[in-house]
């Protein structure tokens, strides 16, 4: 009698769990949206060749239930923190499909001048993705397991605006300017500012002429994989500097690396001074710019 009372109240026991794990199984959400891309043309828009500078890839549902993928672009600019007003530049409702653009493409749907993007500048694309059953997502709903640089979502992600250095596109004349030199400098070389002077370029080395007197030319050469200036200086303007007799062999040189891209048709270096004793500090830094005509 002892043992089938607790036979029965195990049952019971059994039961009552069994009721309350059902209680807690809980209905297994629908799946959210990915389309991936595979990118496989320039990383890069370069402004030099704006019609053949093509961003492309594969785009594919990976999780088979997209029914309309929608892309909009806009251009984000460096020099200002702004952007322009954004536009539907591409769309897909099967898949894989192909996404080709250039960068003349993007720019006219946009309704922006090649003229009026420079280097460092952003194209942003940015996808809005619509299920079968109606849901949408975009880049503002992802999670963290979808976000980051190493995968191939196609929902957000930028491409530069760039430009290779070209010697013809650098060589030719420019308008020279130099900023007001530092009361207790009064050196012969910063006389005749701004002044129109020629550049010879080969192989990446920029000579401007005589930009500091005759000459006294301000040679820059160039890395070209970065379209940076490794190197921007001038020799020996003087025996001695005017301000003091005792600084010997005065000459310019840039402070820090320099972009300088030639289809811009203009360059700004930061150079600071220096004599056989040292150079000075960056509150006698001047400043050149070269605009060509």
């Amino acid at each position: 009698m002892k043992n089938l009372k607790l036979l029965i109240v195990g049952i019971a026991l059994l039961s009552l769990n069994s009721c309350m794990d059902e209680d807690k199984i809980l209905a297994i959400p629908p799946s959210g949206a990915l389309v991936t891309i595979t990118p496989d043309g320039a990383a890069v828009f370069d402004l030099n060749n704006a019609a053949g500078s093509i961003y492309s890839g594969e785009l594919n549902d990976a999780t088979n239930n997209v029914a309309n993928y929608e892309l909009s672009a806009n251009v984000y600019y460096k020099s200002s923190a702004s952007r322009s007003a954004a536009a539907v530049i591409y769309s897909a409702s099967s898949f894989p499909s192909r996404f080709e653009i250039s960068a003349a493409e993007v720019l006219s749907q946009l309704g922006i001048p090649q003229s009026g993007v420079t280097p460092g500048d952003l194209v942003e694309f940015r996808a809005t993705i619509t299920t079968d059953d109606g849901r949408v997502f975009d880049a503002s709903t992802l999670n963290g397991d979808a976000k980051g640089e190493a995968l191939i979502g196609a929902y957000t992600w930028d491409v530069p605006f760039f430009c290779e250095f070209q010697d013809s596109a650098a060589a030719g004349t420019y308008t020279a300017t130099l900023d007001s030199k530092p009361s207790y400098f009064d050196e012969p070389y910063d006389q005749g500012f701004p002044k129109t002077i020629t550049a010879t370029s080969s192989g990446g080395v920029v000579t401007f002429v005589d930009l500091f007197g005759a000459g006294n030319d301000f040679v820059v050469t160039m890395d070209l994989s970065t379209s940076q200036a490794t190197s921007a200086t001038i020799g020996s303007l003087a025996p001695a500097m005017a301000y003091f007799a005792g600084y010997t062999n005065p000459y310019l040189t840039q402070r820090s690396a320099t972009y300088f891209f030639s289809c811009t048709g203009q360059a700004s270096f930061q150079v600071k001074q220096c004599v056989d004793q040292g150079c000075f500090g960056s509150g006698s830094d001047r400043y050149i710019t070269l605009v060509k005509q």
